[in-house]
């Protein structure tokens, strides 16, 4: 990341504005807009200034290491990883489901004494396979949201609540795109099938989402404590 970056995200995490930031240092808004934007960049004494306005030091602002940003990246890594990973066990348990019903079909009458036993055998461990899958969904939800719920109490700047809800949303539409497209073509499998996942996933996730609207609504209580 460049200074410009650094400054721009060292502001955010202290939860300042740029006009806060220019009267604290003796600048114009316009002047920190400018820092922010790359268009300028504050000599050595003004880098000082700021440096301890943001409660870090030089490199924390030329290299962006300061602990602050260290702490949030982390966060970062963590939503986008479990969003990944969480949602990539959906999709292998949807495909696989599909397979089961296209693959090894189970007609109507088949008779699993004789030749179709076999196919309903592989028919069944594929489904045996999914049901596993959608377990290590569920599980990999909760240790996501509990991964965030220690990482989120050791931010200095809570996400917003237009933040959350776009990741929320984000994560709805995946979801939903891993399951909705797979159970149409299905002869066998009902929706209810590719969804039942979601009846672990989301409670997870709602509850962390009340963890952090508690801890937002903490820190606000101590912050008016404090004036």
């Amino acid at each position: 990341m460049t200074i410009h970056q650094n400054l721009k995200e060292l502001r955010k995490i202290a939860g300042m504005t740029q006009e806060e930031v220019a009267r604290q240092v003796g600048l114009t808004r316009q002047a920190i807009s400018s820092y922010e934007a790359g268009r300028t960049r504050p000599d050595l004494e003004m880098l000082g200034k700021l440096a301890a306005l943001y409660q870090t030091d030089l490199p924390g602002i030329l290299y962006g290491c300061s602990e602050a940003q260290k702490r949030q990246r982390r966060f970062r890594q963590t939503v986008w990883a479990g969003f990944a990973a969480v949602l990539a066990l959906v999709l292998l348990h949807s495909i696989l489901l599909l397979a089961a019903s296209l693959v090894f079909p189970m007609p109507y009458g088949l008779d699993l004494a004789a030749e179709g036993r076999p196919m309903a055998e592989r028919h069944f461990a594929l489904r045996e396979i999914c049901d596993g899958l959608e377990g290590v969904a569920q599980a990999a939800a909760w240790v996501w949201s509990l991964l965030l719920a220690v990482q989120w109490k050791g931010q200095d700047r809570l996400p917003g609540a237009k933040q959350v809800s776009l990741v929320l949303l984000a994560f709805t539409g995946g979801f939903l795109l891993c399951t909705l497209p797979f159970c149409l073509p299905d002869p066998v499998y009902a929706p209810a099938d590719y969804l039942w996942a979601a009846k672990g996933i989301f409670p997870a996730l709602f509850l962390l989402l009340s963890y952090g609207g508690i801890l937002a609504g903490v820190r606000r209580w101590k912050r008016r404590e404090t004036r």
